[in-house]
């Protein structure tokens, strides 16, 4: 081996000094003696050989393709390897081809398109030597304040911020992630008022299949406890619409809905609540739905002698309401059976377990990552998450299930099978994103923005 060519700070463009695409203006060093092992993102091979002057990997777009928009920490070149394409750094695009080199500053949003007929290969070359990964999620340190019995299998958590005077505001139906001591991520949705920053209020059902999330909440937490939580995220948003809002809940489903219902009624709008449950007992947040004063009509199983008839209920509302669901799966299954049979167009769902992972009825596939330009073979029974986990590629993730949205990942090429409960039917339809925790591929192959 031979040390590498050792690139001055000044073959690199300033990053307080930001540039647009112009190859003429950079000058370039030979790379001559770099070690690049086209498995993926490396570092070159040891500092004694660069003096920590930059670092590298490969990347490329296959034809038809393009990268995602995105922004970089460091400045950055694109050394073009092989291929034609397009640059578009900030509002300004040009070509590139072989021997071009594109700088990028730091913070300025880019992305390339291939227009040949064979893969747009590239170089990247940083300054200073940085290591792929995605940032931490932001985080918010927490006190368990109260624990309490909301109904049979059901608590309520509050918890108050351990670091700052207030949390983050937050939107109806928005959910955190719990980050529980043995290990386990949960998501939980708020129910209190969107404007209270002294508190987060969960409601946590202890599920009988409890892979120990909600064993853990039930049975080991206690009064003064920390937990580590995300800021609150939302998948399951108030449309912006003045007409109705009709909230249905199956069971715990009452948490997002909760939290929907006190939002409408301190802003005067029209809003109904149907909560249904097994029996009264079951029946969580009674006082505080009872509190809101505002339409509700109650259903148990076992007064009733029959579960509650859906689609008659959703029949007597204005057919122009937005309608707001959330419960067990047939529960939410009966619900959009309901909205198909009477041609409602505004209904909304969030789901609380989410549908079989793709891995285990499909055939293996392969995902190519458009930034290392690694290429991984996903088995049968084997989920893609796991696949890019156990080949070290860094994918948030959380609820396994699909119905959290922490895993969504940009796709570039090829099919998805969606299999989550997060996605809305636009971005299912548009196949340019995926939940990579539970879905699959209908194609021989994907490309991911990883």
């Amino acid at each position: 081996m031979h040390p590498a060519t050792t690139a001055s700070a000044d073959n690199f463009v300033d990053a307080e000094k930001p540039v647009t695409w112009n190859v003429n203006d950079i000058p370039w060093v030979p790379l001559t003696g770099l070690f690049i092992n086209k498995s993926g993102y490396k570092a070159v091979t040891e500092p004694a050989y660069t003096n920590d002057a930059y670092s590298i990997e490969l990347t490329s777009v296959g034809p038809g393709g393009a990268s995602a928009t995105h922004v970089e920490p460091h400045a950055h070149l694109f050394y073009v390897l092989s291929g034609v394409g397009e640059v578009t750094v900030g509002d300004e695009t040009s070509p590139v081809s072989a021997g071009s080199v594109s700088p990028i500053s730091a913070g300025v949003a880019h992305s390339f398109r291939n227009l040949g007929e064979s893969a747009l290969e590239m170089l990247v070359i940083y300054h200073p030597p940085r290591v792929r990964a995605k940032p931490p999620m932001p985080t918010l340190r927490t006190t368990v304040a109260a624990l309490r019995q909301e109904a049979t299998g059901v608590i309520r958590v509050e918890l108050q911020p351990a670091d700052s005077a207030s949390f983050p505001t937050f939107t109806p139906g928005a959910h955190v992630d719990v980050r529980l001591p043995n290990g386990i991520t949960r998501s939980y949705s708020l129910t209190n008022a969107p404007d209270e920053t002294n508190r987060y209020v969960l409601g946590v059902l202890e599920a009988p299949e409890s892979r120990g999330g909600s064993r853990y909440l039930h049975h080991a937490l206690e009064v003064g406890s920390e937990l580590i939580i995300s800021r609150p995220r939302n998948n399951f948003g108030l449309a912006d619409s003045t007409e109705r809002a009709v909230l249905i809940a199956g069971g715990i489903g009452i948490t997002p809905l909760l939290c929907m219902a006190r939002h409408l009624s301190a802003n005067g709008r029209d809003v109904v609540l149907a909560y249904c449950a097994q029996t009264r007992k079951h029946a969580a947040f009674v006082n505080d739905i009872l509190a809101l004063d505002i339409p509700v009509t109650w259903h148990f199983d076992d007064e009733q002698g029959a579960q509650f008839d859906l689609k008659r209920y959703m029949a007597s509302q204005p057919r122009g309401a937005h309608f707001y669901a959330c419960g067990p799966t047939g529960f939410l299954g009966a619900f959009e059976r309901a909205c198909s049979d009477l041609e409602i167009r505004n209904g909304h769902i969030e789901r609380f377990s989410g549908a079989r992972p793709a891995s285990e009825s499909q055939p293996s596939y392969a995902v190519t990552l458009n930034r290392s330009g690694r290429t991984l073979n996903v088995l049968p029974g084997t989920t893609l998450l796991q696949t890019l986990l156990n080949a070290g590629v860094e994918v948030p993730y959380s609820c396994q299930e699909g119905v959290c949205g922490t895993c969504k990942t940009a796709v570039l090429a090829g099919e998805p099978d969606h299999r989550d409960s997060v996605l809305t039917a636009t971005e299912r339809a548009s196949n340019t994103v995926m939940a990579v925790c539970v879905s699959g591929c209908r194609t021989p192959s994907l490309l991911l923005d990883l």
